[in-house]
C-alpha cells in the first residue's frame, strides 16, 4: 500500500557522479547511442519524483532530446511509497529494457505486492514514454475483476475510486479493463490504459488479442502475473499449456514481458515459461530459477506487510484394512498408525468426518478468537473437491446457525461474485477449492483450515498467504495468522520451510533420482487391495515461526484463554508464560462469542458488470412497459413486439446492447427505454 513518498534529498547528480555516467556510456546516449554534446542530461531511470535515488545505478546519460521527451520538466506529487521489492522491481526492469533485454522475472511470495508493482511499473514507463499500454493476463476471472477495481474505478457520483489515486493524476495509468473477447481491448483513443484478461480468454480468443499485439507493437508492457499458472497443464480456467506458448508469442510484440510468480517452477513443476535457469551451487541435480528481483515471505514479515503465523496441526489415528488373497489363503488384514508418520492416506483419512469435522470446528474456535480483536476478523476452509466443500458449509450452517458462511466453487456462477461480496460484506468463514487461493486479496482473513490433501508448497503458500497480508486497519505488530492443518509428514516439512526459507524454498517436491546408466528399472508390485476403513482425530500440537507448542501444552493454554477470555495466539502466551515462570491448569472448551450485525459497503463492480447490469435493466423495463400494455410473454406476437421495442430504444439511443461498451453508452439505452412509458406500443 501507499503511504507519504521519501524522496532522496539530493536531486541532482554531482560531478563526479555525471563523470562516470558519462564514463560508463562510453559518450553516448543511452537511449539512441547518438554522441553526448555539452549539456547532456544525468538522468534517473526510476524518477526522483517517484522516490528514485540520486545514485550511480539509477542513472543514465541521455541527449537533450530523449530527456526531454521524457517530459523531465513534470514533477509528479506522488503518494506511492514503494517497498524496497517495489523499488528494486521497477529499477530492474527500466534496466533491463535500457539493456535491450525482452522480459524480467520475479519471485514473490503471496501478499508481496505484486499487482500494486506492475501497475506502478507500467505508470513510470508511460511518464517514460516507453510504453503506451499494458496487457495484463492472470489465471482467474475473480483475480482479473480485483485488478480493475483495485486500480481504479468510477463511483455512482463518477468520482474516481482505487489505488490510481496514489498516483499524480497529471499523468498515471489509466483505466485497466477486464476484457474477454470485447474488441477493441483498448480504445486507441485513450493512450496510457490498458487491458486484463485470462490465461483461458487468451486461448479462446487468441486472434483478437493477437491481432492487437501486432498493431501495438513495442509500445506496450505484457503482465503475465501468477505465472507458474501459466503453461501448466491445469483446469480449465487457468488455460493450460497452450496459454503458455501464447504468452512467449506475445512476448514478440511486446516492449518488454514482466513475469511474477510465486514459485520456481510451474504447477506442473516444469519449468517457467521464458525463464532461465542454472546449477545449484550446492546440488548440481536441481535447478534454480534465474530471477531478477525477489520477495521472500521472510522479508514480508520483517517490513511489516505480512504477518507472523502459528500453525495448528491436528494428528489422526488410521485403520487401513487390506483384503486376503484367497489365492494363496491369506486372510484380511487391519493396521493401525498415525497420520503424523504416515501421510499416504492423507485423502481418504480426510473424507472421514470425524476427521475433518474437529479440524472445522477449530477453524470456528480460531475465527472467534481474532474476532475478539476485531469483528471484521474472519476465516477461510480449502477443501479437496466441490462436494467436500459444501458437506463443510451444510456442517457449519447446521452446528453454528449464528455463523456467517459464504460458499465460493466453480460449478457455481455466482462464485465470482461470492468471492467479492466476502470482502466487503459481514462474514466469518469462506469454503472453498481452488478459487480464493490465487491472488485473492482478502486482508481480514486471519484463520486458514486446509482440508486439501495437496501437498505442493507452491500450492500451499498460496493458501495460507491468504492469511499472511497485513490489514492496514490494525497495528501490523498485533497480527498473525492461524493456519489449521492436518499433521502429515509433508505437512511438517512445509512448516520447516516456513521457518527457514531454504534457498529453493516454497516447493514440496520429492527428489526424482535418474537411473544410472546401466541400471534396469525396478518392475512395479501389483499391491493387495487395501482401503481405510476409519480414522479419527487425535491431538493437536502448535507451531509459530519460532515457538514449538505440544498438544498437552496447547490443551492448557486454551483453557487459559477462556478464563481470560483471550483471543492471544497460543504460542505468543507460551512466550509469555515461560519469562513469568507461570503454572497454568486444564480449563474448559472455548464457547463462541455473541456478535452485532454491522453494515456491509457496496462491492466494487468492473465496467464490464456496470454495463451488463444496466443492459439487463433495459431488458426488464421493455418487458415491463409491455406487460403494462396488456403484451404477456404467452401472447401471440410477443417476441416481434420485444424485438420492435427493442429497436426504437436502440434508435432513440444511437447504440444497440453490444455497442453500448461504456457505463454512459449503456445508460442512454436505459433512458431510451424508460421514455418509452409515456409512448405508445
Amino acid at each position: 500500500m501507499g503511504q507519504l513518498i521519501e524522496r532522496d534529498p539530493r536531486r541532482f547528480f554531482n560531478q563526479d557522479q555525471r563523470s562516470v555516467l558519462y564514463d560508463r556510456a562510453e559518450g553516448r546516449c543511452q537511449k539512441c547511442a547518438v554522441a553526448l554534446s555539452d549539456g547532456w542530461h544525468a538522468d534517473h531511470k526510476i524518477p526522483w519524483s517517484a522516490g528514485g535515488p540520486t545514485t550511480l545505478e539509477n542513472g543514465q546519460a541521455l541527449c537533450n532530446v530523449c530527456n526531454n521527451s521524457k517530459r523531465t520538466d513534470m514533477h509528479f506529487s506522488d503518494d506511492f511509497a514503494p517497498r524496497p521489492f517495489q523499488r528494486e522491481v521497477m529499477f530492474r526492469v527500466i534496466e533491463r529494457i535500457h539493456e535491450r533485454q525482452q522480459y524480467t522475472v520475479v519471485l514473490a511470495a503471496p501478499g508481496s505486492g505484486k499487482t500494486l508493482t506492475y501497475q506502478a511499473l507500467a505508470t513510470n514507463l508511460l511518464r517514460e514514454g516507453l510504453i503506451d499500454y499494458v496487457a495484463v493476463f492472470v489465471p482467474r476471472t475473480a483475480l482479473a475483476e480485483q485488478c480493475e477495481t483495485g486500480w481504479m474505478v468510477l463511483d455512482s457520483n463518477k468520482n474516481i475510486q482505487g489505488m490510481c489515486n496514489l498516483f499524480d493524476p497529471m499523468k498515471r495509468l489509466g483505466r485497466v479493463r477486464h476484457r474477454v473477447n470485447e474488441t477493441p481491448l483498448t480504445s486507441p483513443n485513450e493512450h496510457g490504459s490498458g487491458f486484463v484478461s485470462t490465461y483461458s480468454a487468451l486461448v479462446t480468443n487468441e486472434e483478437i488479442f493477437m491481432l492487437w499485439a501486432r498493431r501495438n507493437e513495442g509500445r506496450f508492457l505484457l503482465v503475465a502475473d501468477e505465472a507458474q499458472f501459466c503453461g501448466a497443464a491445469g483446469d480449465k480456467e487457468d488455460g493450460g499449456t497452450k496459454a503458455g506458448a501464447l504468452i512467449e508469442k506475445l512476448n514478440e510484440y511486446a516492449r518488454h514481458t514482466l513475469l511474477l510468480t510465486g514459485t520456481p517452477y510451474r504447477a506442473d513443476n516444469q519449468k517457467l515459461i521464458l525463464a532461465d535457469y542454472e546449477p545449484d551451487p550446492s546440488n548440481p541435480k536441481k535447478m534454480n530459477l534465474v530471477c531478477h528481483a525477489e520477495a521472500r515471505y521472510s522479508d514480508g514479515v520483517a517490513e511489516g506487510y505480512l504477518r507472523t503465523f502459528e500453525l495448528h496441526l491436528t494428528d489422526a489415528r488410521i485403520s487401513k484394512r487390506t483384503l486376503g488373497d484367497p489365492d494363496t489363503g491369506s486372510g484380511d488384514s487391519l493396521l493401525e498408525y498415525n497420520l503424523s508418520d504416515d501421510g499416504d492416506d492423507l485423502a481418504p483419512a480426510l473424507r472421514d468426518e470425524k476427521v475433518w469435522k474437529p479440524l472445522v470446528d477449530r477453524v470456528v474456535v480460531k475465527v472467534r478468537d481474532k474476532q475478539k480483536f476485531n469483528k471484521s476478523y474472519r476465516g477461510l476452509i480449502s477443501c479437496m473437491q466441490q462436494s467436500d466443500a459444501k458437506k463443510v458449509q451444510k456442517y457449519l450452517q447446521q452446528q453454528y446457525p449464528d455463523l456467517r458462511v459464504g460458499i465460493a466453487v466453480s460449478a457455481d456462477t455466482d462464485a465470482p461474485q461470492s468471492l467479492a461480496d466476502f470482502k466487503v460484506k459481514p462474514m466469518d468463514i469462506l469454503v472453498t477449492v481452488r478459487m480464493a487461493f490465487i491472488g485473492y486479496d482478502c486482508p481480514q482473513i486471519t484463520v486458514v483450515g486446509i482440508l486439501t490433501h495437496y501437498r505442493d508448497g507452491g500450492h500451499l503458500m498460496q493458501l495460507v498467504g491468504r492469511g499472511l497480508r497485513v490489514w492496514k486497519e490494525m497495528p501490523a505488530r498485533n497480527q498473525s495468522c492461524v493456519i489449521v492443518a492436518p499433521d502429515d509428514p509433508k505437512m511438517q516439512g512445509f512448516l520447516s520451510l516456513l521457518r527457514e526459507e531454504q534457498e529453493q524454498g516454497l516447493k514440496l517436491i520429492d527428489e526424482r533420482e535418474t537411473p544410472e546408466p546401466g541400471e534396469e528399472p525396478i518392475e512395479p508390485v501389483q499391491p493387495m487391495l487395501s482401503f481405510v476403513e476409519s480414522a479419527v482425530a487425535t491431538t493437536t500440537k502448535a507451531a509459530s515461526n519460532e515457538v514449538d507448542v505440544d498438544a498437552d501444552e496447547l490443551l492448557l493454554i486454551e483453557g487459559f484463554k477462556v478464563m481470560a477470555d483471550s483471543g492471544e495466539d497460543a504460542s505468543k502466551i507460551k512466550k509469555i508464560l515461560e519469562m513469568a515462570g507461570i503454572q497454568v491448569q486444564q480449563a474448559p472448551p472455548a464457547v463462541p462469542a455473541p456478535r452485532t450485525e454491522s453494515t456491509a459497503p457496496e462491492t466494487p463492480k468492473t465496467e464490464r458488470k456496470q454495463i451488463g447490469d444496466i443492459n439487463a435493466k433495459v431488458a426488464e423495463t421493455i418487458r415491463s412497459n409491455l406487460y403494462a400494455r396488456g403484451v404477456k410473454p404467452d401472447a401471440p406476437g410477443y417476441q416481434d413486439a420485444v424485438t420492435r421495442v427493442t429497436a426504437k430504444v436502440n434508435e432513440s439511443a444511437g447504440y444497440n446492447a453490444s455497442q453500448a461498451n461504456t457505463v454512459d453508452k449503456a445508460n442512454s439505452r436505459l433512458r431510451a427505454a424508460l421514455a418509452l412509458r409515456q409512448e405508445k406500443v
